[in-house]
């Protein structure tokens, strides 16, 4: 089987008829101890068949840990890791039908491109003709086959970055589990390894569990991503969930772009909840029961749903004066500092004639639709 020409497989849960397809992982409550330190606590996760999983968070948060008990690496203190259906907490690696790729690709230098690329299939003791066969055919999948006698010392980082992948992959394991692959890659690089790596993790169907503290990498690969803080999961959706609505005060104050408000709710009317905070009173879209009077709450709002040209619509409206201008890519970023200590950030299209300089006093103006009320106080 070509992992590269392998056809993608259609979620037959959604139709009538067919058996729910079995998970390629379940993690139920997992909980890993240093000691007194408590590295996970408590998590739980499922990944479909061929899915692209994003574990996201600040360092020290429990994602590198949660991944090395998925690898064997690490024996969980409690709960239970499944792969494909099969109870594997207490597996060796070796007996788990995963396989895994760290940021300093490990690979072997005394091997050849060649060498390395073989290694898994040759600690399976397959045939000594179908580790050939095999080799040439994922040398010539991955575009390395005019590397295969040179070693890992001779190449750059984006070719031995295939390699380590090629490896990786070559056993066409059920989980392929990846702690930061590319950060030791070029900036410039990052963007066309990442590509490379969705369409080859899409075409595989070989579900990837890939652990970063860089959010675009996060939202670029992601199908599921998961934000993790504190050795506990704060929420986890898709790369749009995540980015427009945030479950926390924490989730909206990691993801680049949102500015966090704290307050005290102040009662409802008309469907909006009023929200008193250091910088005044602002009106915030809120759905379902609305949080009693008194109530510690927080609420974000997007920097590019925020505007300078302020009317009827904004209700909410803040005035600040701005202290930097930076470009992010196309995103012209303008910093405010805000009364209560924080800074506000609004987001401008680059493409737009700048219409604000440092130092220049702003009302900036925001709709109550467009606020994201936190379900817990951050």
């Amino acid at each position: 089987m070509d992992i590269l020409a392998q056809p993608i497989e259609v979620d037959s849960a959604a139709k009538p008829g067919f058996a729910r397809p079995q998970l390629d992982l379940e993690l139920r409550n997992i909980r890993k101890r240093y000691g007194d330190f408590i590295a996970v606590d408590g998590v739980s996760l499922k990944v479909r068949k061929g899915q692209f999983v994003c574990l996201l968070g600040p360092s020290g948060c429990g994602k590198t840990t949660t991944l090395r008990c998925v690898a064997g690496l690490e024996e969980p203190d409690e709960g239970d890791i499944l792969i494909g259906g099969k109870e594997a907490t207490r597996d060796p690696p070796w007996q788990r039908d995963i396989a895994m790729m760290f940021q300093d690709f490990a690979l072997f230098p005394h091997m050849t491109v060649a060498k390395n690329v073989a290694f898994g299939l040759e600690m399976l003791k397959r045939p000594k003709a179908e580790i050939t066969a095999r080799v040439d055919q994922v040398l010539k999948s991955f575009e390395i086959a005019a590397l295969a006698n040179r070693k890992p010392g001779s190449l750059s980082g984006g070719q031995r970055q295939r390699v380590a992948l090629a490896r990786a992959m070559i056993t066409e394991p059920r989980l392929l589990l990846l702690d930061e692959p590319i950060g030791a890659l070029d900036y410039s690089l990052r963007e066309t390894v990442m590509l490379e790596l969705k369409l080859l993790q899409k075409r595989s169907g070989i579900s990837f569990i890939w652990v970063t503290h860089d959010q675009n990498e996060a939202f670029s690969l992601g199908d599921l991503v998961v934000v993790m803080n504190h050795a506990r999961i704060e929420q986890m959706g898709t790369p749009e969930e995540i980015l427009q609505r945030p479950a926390t005060a924490f989730v909206a104050g990691f993801v680049q772009g949102n500015n966090v408000f704290h307050g005290r709710a102040a009662g409802t009317s008309d469907g909006l909840l009023a929200v008193d905070t250091a910088l005044g009173r602002f009106h915030v879209s809120s759905s379902g029961s609305a949080p009693a009077a008194g109530t510690a709450v927080s609420f974000s709002v997007r920097a590019e749903k925020m505007t300078d040209l302020v009317g009827d619509e904004h209700g909410n409206r803040v005035s600040a004066r701005c202290s930097a201008i930076e470009f992010f890519g196309s995103v012209r970023r303008h910093l405010f500092e805000r009364s209560d200590g924080e800074v506000l950030k609004y987001d401008q299209f680059g493409a737009q004639a700048a219409r604000i300089e440092l130092g220049q006093l702003v009302t900036i103006g925001w709709r109550a639709d467009d606020t994201v009320l936190h379900g817990m106080a951050g």
